[in-house]
């Protein structure tokens, strides 16, 4: 059966998240997070956690948008402030790819524009 980035079942993290994809296509993803008291963590701040799966989902969504698969290889992420309101935006935008690899960054602001992280991933191709 041929790959279908329409079938791509994101996990049961995005929904349990309640994350929602608002753009897809392979060159650029988003999604939004609007953040409740369960995605705080001890000190009142978004989980660093949340932040991270907001962002893995979005790249998921980016580079499985086309045609064939891809899975991760890697990701990282740096925090650079904490959220000023309750809505998150990860927008994932491709920096460069070749044949067998994709390469992404990841901006997560919050709903007032403030840069809350920045995530780097790459993938790779795994259908001929």
């Amino acid at each position: 059966m041929p790959f279908s980035a329409k079938k791509v079942r994101w996990g049961r993290r995005g929904p349990l998240l309640g994350v929602q994809v608002m753009h897809r296509s392979f060159d650029e993803a988003r999604c939004q997070l609007n953040v409740k008291d369960e995605h705080m963590n001890a000190l009142g701040g978004v989980h660093g956690g949340v932040i991270f799966s907001l962002a893995d989902i979005a790249f998921a969504m980016a580079c499985n948008a086309g045609d064939t698969p891809y899975t991760g290889l890697q990701a990282d992420i740096r925090y650079m402030s904490g959220a000023k309101d309750r809505v998150l935006i990860a927008t994932a935008t491709k920096v460069g790819s070749s044949k067998k690899f994709a390469h992404y960054e990841v901006l997560i602001t919050d709903g007032l524009n403030n840069r809350v992280a920045l995530f780097t991933s790459t993938c790779y191709r795994l259908a001929p």
